[in-house]
C-alpha cells in the first residue's frame, strides 16, 4: 500500500512540473512577442537595408484603342515622391524592354534626386514626374509611340523631354531615322537644313547657335526622336537642347507629302503638296591654273560640258595672248576667267610697281580680247601678303584642296586626293596645261556627280560663304 501511494504522489508531482514548464514557456513567448527581445530571436530586415529607390505604388492595366497594345498606369502612393506614369505594353519583347528601361531609368533618377535633396534638409522638397503616352497607327502597318516626360523638383518649373518608338506591327522591327530616309546621307543634309531653319524661325533670339548647329549636324543619331502619323513626320527636341531653358521643348511637324522624295516607300503619301522641296546642293569649285593651253584646255572644256560642270580658269597673260580663241571659248561655255598674273612670278618678291603691272596688264589683255575683265585673282604659288593684296582690286582666291597634278602628272592620282579631302564648299586646284589632268578629270567629275556635288565657279562659292 505504501509503495502504491508513493507512486501516485510521484505522478502528481510530474504533472505539476510539466504544467509549470508549459506555463513558463507561454509567458516567455508572450513576453518575447511583446518586447521583441530575445537573444535567439530570428533577424528581421530593418528599414535602413531597404532600397531607398523603391517607392510603393499602384499599377493598373487597361485597354488602349489598339487591340494588341495595353496601357499601364502607375501612380506613387508616397506623398513626398509623387509620380504618375502611363506607358504601353506591345506584343514585342524588344520594344517592351526598351520602353520599360526608359520608365525605370526615369523613376530612379527622379527618386534618387529627391532623396538626395531631402537627406539633410528640414524643409522637404516635393517633386513631380509625369509620363504620358501617345500612339499613332500608321497606314495599318506601323505603330509610332511618343512618351512625353514632364519633370519637376519644385512643382513649379517643369523640364519636358521625349522618347519615341516606331516599329512594324507584324514583326516588331524598330524604324530609326536611317531607315526612314533610305540610308541616304544626302537626304539627311536636306532634313537637317530644313529643321534648323524652322527652329531658328520659331524660337528666334532664344536659340543657342552652337547647340543648334551641333544638334542639327547631319548625323543619323541626331534625328531619331521622331514620330510618324498618317499625314506628317514630327521631330521632337528636348527642352534646353537647342535654346534657352525658358523656351521649352519643340515639335516640328513636316507633311509627309512634303518629304515624299526622300522618304522610305513604306511611309510615302499619295498626296501632292503645294510646298516644293528645294534641295540644297553641295557645291565645289574646280579651278584650273596657268592656261589656256591650245589642246589641254579644249579637252577639259569638253569634259566639263559632258557633266554640265562649271569651273574657273586662272589665266596667265602671256598664254592669253597666244590662245585668244580658247579664251573666248572658255567664256562662251559659261565658265569664269580669273587673273593669274602675266608670267607667273612670286609676287611677294616683287616691288609694288611690278605687282601692279603683273595684275593690271593681264586684266587689260583679257578685257581687250573678251570685252570683260577677270572677276577673281589667284597669286602664283599662293604667295601673297597684305602688301600684295592691297595692290589688287579683285577678290584673292587660293584653294583648299591641292590635287598635286603639277607634281605627279599621273591621271590616276587626282581622284584619290579629291576623295580624301572633299567637302561642301571646297576649292580644288588643278592645271589645264598638263595632259594628265585632262585625262584624270572625267573620273573626278563622275565621282562628284555620284556624291551629289554641283561644280560651280569660285565666285559662287565665295557668295555662299558671305
Amino acid at each position: 500500500m505504501k509503495r502504491c501511494r508513493k507512486s501516485k504522489r510521484g505522478a502528481w508531482i510530474d504533472f505539476l512540473l510539466i504544467g509549470s514548464i508549459i506555463a513558463l514557456t507561454t509567458v516567455i513567448i508572450i513576453t518575447v512577442s511583446i518586447t521583441g527581445q530575445f537573444k535567439f530571436q530570428q533577424p528581421t530586415v530593418s528599414a535602413t537595408t531597404e532600397d531607398p529607390l523603391d517607392v510603393s505604388s499602384l499599377t493598373e492595366e487597361k485597354e488602349s484603342p489598339f487591340p494588341d497594345i495595353q496601357i499601364f498606369s502607375e501612380s506613387s502612393t508616397d506623398d513626398l515622391i509623387p509620380y504618375s506614369l502611363e506607358y504601353p505594353k506591345t506584343p514585342f519583347d524588344l520594344v517592351n524592354e526598351q520602353i520599360n528601361q526608359y520608365i525605370e531609368d526615369a523613376k530612379r533618377v527622379y527618386i534618387r534626386t529627391l532623396n538626395e535633396k531631402n537627406e539633410n534638409s528640414e524643409n522637404k522638397t516635393i517633386g513631380d514626374l509625369t509620363i504620358t503616352t501617345e500612339i499613332n497607327d500608321v497606314n495599318d502597318k506601323y505603330y509610332s509611340i511618343v512618351l512625353k516626360k514632364q519633370l519637376s523638383y519644385d512643382q513649379v518649373s517643369y523640364h519636358e523631354t521625349f522618347k519615341t518608338f516606331t516599329f512594324h506591327k507584324a514583326t516588331g522591327e524598330i524604324v530609326d531615322a536611317q531607315a526612314l530616309f533610305n540610308n541616304d546621307i544626302g537626304n539627311l543634309d536636306l532634313l537637317a537644313n530644313y529643321l534648323r531653319s524652322e527652329l531658328e524661325n520659331d524660337y528666334g533670339a532664344n536659340v543657342i547657335d552652337e547647340k543648334l548647329e551641333e544638334l542639327t549636324s547631319p548625323s543619323w543619331n541626331h534625328f531619331n526622336l521622331f514620330a510618324v502619323t498618317n499625314d506628317s513626320i514630327v521631330f521632337y527636341f528636348n527642352q534646353g537642347e537647342f535654346a534657352q531653358e525658358s523656351a521649352g521643348s519643340a515639335a516640328i511637324s513636316i507633311p509627309i507629302s512634303f518629304l515624299n522624295p526622300i522618304l522610305s516607300s513604306d511611309f510615302q503619301s499619295n498626296e501632292t503638296s503645294a510646298v516644293t522641296i528645294v534641295t540644297p546642293k553641295k557645291k565645289v569649285a574646280l579651278t584650273f591654273d596657268d592656261g589656256p593651253h591650245p589642246q589641254v584646255t579644249m579637252q577639259i572644256l569638253d569634259t566639263l560640258d559632258r557633266y554640265n560642270a562649271k569651273a574657273t580658269f586662272f589665266m596667265l597673260g602671256k598664254q592669253v595672248e597666244k590662245n585668244r580663241d580658247i579664251v573666248h571659248e572658255v567664256l562662251n561655255r559659261g565658265h569664269e576667267i580669273g587673273n593669274h598674273t602675266y608670267n607667273h612670278p612670286v609676287l611677294t618678291k616683287q616691288n609694288n610697281s611690278q605687282v601692279a603691272w603683273q595684275v593690271d596688264y593681264t586684266s587689260q589683255i583679257i578685257h581687250d580680247i573678251t570685252g570683260e575683265y577677270p572677276t577673281v585673282f589667284r597669286p602664283p604659288y599662293g604667295a601673297t601678303n597684305q602688301t600684295v593684296e592691297s595692290l589688287i582690286n579683285l577678290p584673292v582666291v587660293l584653294w583648299t584642296i591641292d590635287t598635286y597634278d603639277w607634281k605627279y602628272r599621273d591621271p590616276n592620282k587626282i581622284l584619290p586626293v579629291v576623295q580624301a579631302n572633299l567637302y561642301d564648299g571646297a576649292i580644288i586646284l588643278m592645271h589645264d596645261i598638263h595632259q594628265s589632268t585632262a585625262d584624270g578629270l572625267e573620273s573626278v567629275l563622275a565621282y562628284l556627280q555620284q556624291e551629289g556635288y554641283e561644280c560651280v565657279t569660285v565666285s559662287e562659292i565665295l557668295a555662299e560663304k558671305n
